[in-house]
């Protein structure tokens, strides 16, 4: 077993009061899901694991002490891992010092966050989500040691069982939590399968764009995602996960959870999604709006074409877990 007795501090930038409790709930996103998450792993591998959050009161959840960010904090850390913010630093003694970054970040706002003065002092190492982030972030946003190191999903999303005979209904899924790209999306849609395919159905969050009339009288329906487990069930009658991708895209949490429930993705391949997509292995990467038509329809009504990719899918699942993620920190900042 890897760990003993070594300890890691995790701070959080956001506002938000969560904690390991909070996994299924509508309260963390993609990046607090995966901090929760990782720091669980290190716990299993008898690392002592503190999470900084603004919950009011210390917590213990699966293992993982949480606490106030703004209490003192006398402990000395092995590692302290803050969320792409060098200013949450202050005060913390640690051995090696880490900033966990969720964006881009260019240098002109690297300079407006006032990153440069904490960087200088605080001398951290940066770990990127992916690939796309990774090549993009500049020698000067990271200039004390560059890392790529790639997330994970809940496990119940590659663990959950999945029915390989089972053929859905010609449904498609968006549920992307911001409106990239979704008006590209369904202006795709709608020329494609509005008039011709009345049976293809696509879901999307709701809210995100003006539900017009037009819409209103299409094939495209508006569905809220509560749980965790809302979602694994959804995809489970999901035929096809389409997103076009977008330059702003680190991570895109929920390509990954469709990926590992064998739901093949349609997709342009713009930003971090290219890291998530692997051609003709776990989804299709179109060139153009004809050639994202075309995986859409095969996809949605060729059952031979459909059954192909997610037998493929089904063999790479859950190769990337979070014990294996957790492993690649540990040997890169502790050992």
């Amino acid at each position: 077993m890897l760990g003993n007795s070594k300890s890691v501090l995790f701070i959080d930038n956001s506002d938000s009061d969560f904690t390991g409790d909070d996994l299924n709930s509508t309260k963390v996103r993609g990046t607090e899901s995966s901090l929760i998450l990782l720091a669980e792993s290190f716990v299993k591998k008898n690392i002592n694991v503190k999470v900084l959050t603004e919950v009011k009161q210390d917590v213990v959840c699966n293992g993982v002490l949480y606490g106030n960010k703004h209490s003192s904090q006398e402990k000395y850390y092995d590692l302290c891992i803050a969320i792409s913010n060098a200013n949450l630093f202050r005060n913390i003694s640690s051995k090696k010092k880490v900033v966990w970054s969720n964006s881009l970040q260019p240098f002109e706002k690297f300079l407006r966050k006032k990153q440069l003065l904490p960087f200088l002092k605080y001398k951290p190492e940066v770990v990127t989500m992916c690939n796309y982030q990774y090549r993009n972030r500049s020698y000067l946003t990271s200039m004390f040691g560059k890392h790529m190191i790639t997330l994970s999903v809940d496990p119940r999303f590659y663990t959950e069982p999945v029915d390989l005979k089972k053929i859905p209904e010609p449904y498609a899924l968006n549920n992307v939590r911001s409106l990239r790209n979704l008006d590209w999306l369904i202006d795709i849609w709608m020329n494609k399968f509005q008039n011709k395919e009345k049976k293809a159905k696509l879901f999307i969050n709701p809210n995100l764009i003006p539900y017009t009339e037009e819409l209103q009288n299409s094939n495209v329906f508006e569905r809220k995602f509560g749980s965790r487990e809302d979602l694994i069930n959804e995809l489970r009658n999901t035929r096809v996960f389409a997103y076009t991708g977008h330059k702003s895209d680190i991570w895109v949490l929920t390509v990954e959870e469709a990926v590992q429930m064998c739901v093949p993705v349609v997709t342009y391949g713009i930003g971090s999604v290219e890291d998530r997509v692997i051609h003709n292995e776990t989804g299709f990467i179109a060139k153009n709006d004809k050639e994202f038509a075309y995986y859409l329809e095969k996809l949605l009504f060729n059952n031979d074409f459909y059954n192909s990719i997610r037998q493929k899918m089904y063999k790479r699942r859950g190769f990337k877990n979070w014990d294996y993620i957790a492993d690649i920190w540990i040997k890169k900042f502790l050992y």
